[in-house]
């Protein structure tokens, strides 16, 4: 007896006894290395056929016995998968046997998933960087053999019913991978709702309520990733993943600053790329203590597009790297943010801002564990429509007041009060959404995340400028070649600095520090300052707490008791702290702060309030060190490492020298 695996992977058996002979095609690949968590995967084309089976043999489960007939061989899987799906147990084609004569299968046998042992090579073989999966198999000898009785019957020749191992239940059991299939129509649904760009999480939850429960889909969210990422390969372009490699190494002569990454699959195609330049680098090292990640756009291959953005020091938008991804597992992710990081010399950002996608949330967990994570308000805004629907059209002042509660309250605890209110007034108590949102306030609600330096970037305004931004240059049709190109507004920020250095500001109060901010701050943020300098007049303080080292307001408005903010005022260092912690947030200091330094005739802006990475000079003087500054500085440091070191500060002092008056 000799056993081979045909082209379709399937083992055949070959008995010359009996008059069969060896085919002529066959595949040396080893069994064990076809198998996804011990079970094959019945591929797409077949599960339009086995859809396609009766619908008797699809909801019934029949008791099998040898003798069993049926009318095809797709009708035996069928009834075996069905069998043990009730049973609790999965399963997968094994042997097979063809005619010597014309190579017509005759013989097929369907054993348990658990069936027959790992090869010694599979586990010993060398594959650190993705270790290969748990040990299902078993050992179960639990099987089928059907044979071919008549030219249109098949009959079950062997049956072993018992298993060496615990089944499981009716429920668990729609986990084993032959048990998880896509119809026809889920594929459509997942098609149009890729295309929109809905993730797969959000896919999922749309195949859920379609089905009528969780435990009617049929498949789970892996499923889905696994299919769009299958499309994704499918419909990839060779000349145009060629053309993105060589524009990779053209930019990389050019400018060995230039930093690209491709993380292949394990067929050697392309998965993911990342790719920065040395200008978002060297940016990087000034203003790379927050960052975002705005939007998920995607190309003509509906791949993820994630661009890493922060804020320079004129306020706007720059990029600090993009990546094109197949998937948005969080494999991937830990992938991009270590990559990332490696391109930025290990700098770590202090505050990091995404959406509420569970895969990044663990991601930026395991890599960023020091890195403050907040999601974007406005990913979370634009779905209250949509969630709270029926609450906006029964009550007019709804709108308002949720607005007010989340945006104009800086106070956790005044925020817990009215968010309590709320609910009570408009029946929302049970409400799962909201009750959700509120298990992490922390992370989006303004009340709490505003204790964290993020630059403004959390606003609603930062997204929906940024979203703008990058679909003014790429769309749904736009080739991956193109997206490498994409510049990052460079000649913008110029424009601003010139703009800055080439003009005077108008003051418009008598203040010294109206006169410094000028002198200082790029042209934005003066504006930004002056705004909060000017308000500061419409509030008025009052003491309630004083003694030697501070002094503590409550300021207001002239004409409104509330809102009131906390000021404390500290004399001997001139520190100042205000309730609604917009220094903290933003990094200049509020119209309360201003307010109360203006009555204790403090009229010189104290210098540690001004940040320099909002000053004309915020790209000269010291620059944040690495994260890994002492293992950088010892003799182990990689060649590559010390090449983007050098390469880096090189440039910097390059940009310096070009800023300097010639002698």
């Amino acid at each position: 007896m000799a056993t081979f695996h045909d082209k379709d992977h399937n083992i055949v058996e070959i008995e010359e006894d009996y008059g069969f002979e060896i085919p002529t095609q066959f595949s040396e690949n080893n069994h064990d290395e076809l198998v996804n968590n011990g079970e094959f995967n019945i591929g797409e084309m077949e599960q339009d056929a086995i859809e396609n089976v009766k619908s008797d043999l699809n909801n019934e489960t029949t008791e099998l016995c040898i003798g069993m007939e049926f009318q095809s061989l797709d009708d035996a899987l069928m009834c075996y998968t069905n069998y043990a799906k009730h049973e609790g147990f999965g399963i997968h084609k094994s042997r097979i046997l063809k005619s010597r004569k014309n190579q017509m299968v005759i013989g097929q046998e369907f054993v348990c998933s658990k069936e027959g042992y790992r090869t010694k090579k599979y586990l010993q073989r060398d594959n650190r960087k993705k270790p290969p999966p748990d040990e299902t198999r078993m050992g179960c000898k639990a099987m089928i053999s059907v044979s071919r009785k008549d030219e249109d019957k098949w009959v079950i020749s062997k049956f072993t019913r018992d298993h060496n191992h615990v089944l499981a239940s009716p429920n668990s059991a729609r986990f084993h991978r032959v048990h998880r299939k896509r119809t026809k129509s889920q594929r459509n649904l997942i098609d149009v709702l890729d295309e929109s760009g809905i993730r797969p999480s959000k896919i999922m939850s749309v195949l859920v309520t379609e089905s009528g429960g969780i435990d009617r889909v049929g498949c789970i969210e892996r499923d889905i990733q696994n299919y769009l990422s299958n499309k994704r390969q499918k419909q990839l372009e060779k000349g145009d993943a060629q053309a993105m490699l060589n524009y990779f190494k053209e930019c990389q002569s050019k400018n060995p600053g230039f930093f690209y990454a491709i993380q292949m699959d394990t067929e050697g195609q392309l998965a993911n790329c990342f790719w920065v330049d040395s200008r978002s680098r060297v940016a990087y090292k000034f203003f790379g203590d927050v960052t975002f990640d705005p939007t998920y756009l995607t190309n003509r291959y509906k791949m993820p597009f994630v661009p890493f953005t922060g804020v320079n020091r004129h306020h706007q938008s720059i990029l600090f790297g993009c990546a094109l991804l197949w998937d948005e597992t969080m494999e991937t992710f830990v992938w991009l943010l270590n990559t990332w990081l490696g391109a930025m010399d290990g700098c770590h950002p202090k505050t990091i801002i995404t959406d509420q996608d569970a895969a990044i949330t663990t991601a930026i967990a395991r890599v960023l564990p020091n890195t403050a994570h907040h999601f974007c308000m406005w990913h979370i805004e634009k779905k209250f429509p949509e969630n709270l629907s029926h609450v906006y059209k029964k009550f007019d002042d709804f709108k308002f007041q949720f607005s007010h509660c989340i945006h104009r309250i800086y106070m956790p605890s005044d925020f817990e009060v009215e968010w309590e209110n709320i609910l009570d007034k408009y029946g929302l108590r049970g409400n799962s959404w909201l009750e959700k949102l509120y298990s992490i306030r922390e992370k989006w609600i303004p009340a709490y995340v505003r204790t964290s330096f993020c630059a403004g970037m959390s606003t609603t305004q930062r997204s929906e400028s940024m979203n703008k931004y990058f679909k003014d240059y790429i769309n749904a049709n736009t080739p991956i070649s193109k997206f490498v190109a994409l510049d990052a507004r460079y000649n913008k920020e110029r424009e601003k600095t010139f703009k800055t250095l080439n003009s005077k500001p108008i003051l418009k109060t008598l203040y010294p520090m109206d006169e410094e901010a000028a002198k200082v701050y790029t042209r934005k943020m003066f504006r930004m300052f002056q705004d909060e300098l000017i308000h500061s007049q419409q509030f008025v303080a009052e003491k309630f707490i004083i003694n030697e080292h501070e002094s503590v307001y409550k300021v207001h408005e002239f004409d409104k008791e509330k809102p009131e903010y906390i000021v404390t005022f500290m004399s001997s260092s001139t520190n100042i702290e205000c309730a609604c912690h917009m220094f903290e947030f933003l990094g200049i200091l509020c119209r309360h702060q201003l307010m109360v330094l203006l009555k204790k005739n403090v009229y010189s802006l104290p210098k540690h309030y001004i940040l320099q990475r909002w000053t004309t000079n915020a790209k000269k003087g010291e620059i944040r060190s690495t994260s890994n500054e002492e293992e950088m500085c010892g003799y182990n440091m990689c060649s590559t490492t010390l090449f983007n070191n050098i390469m880096v500060h090189s440039l910097e002092l390059s940009e310096k020298a070009s800023r300097s008056k010639k002698d």
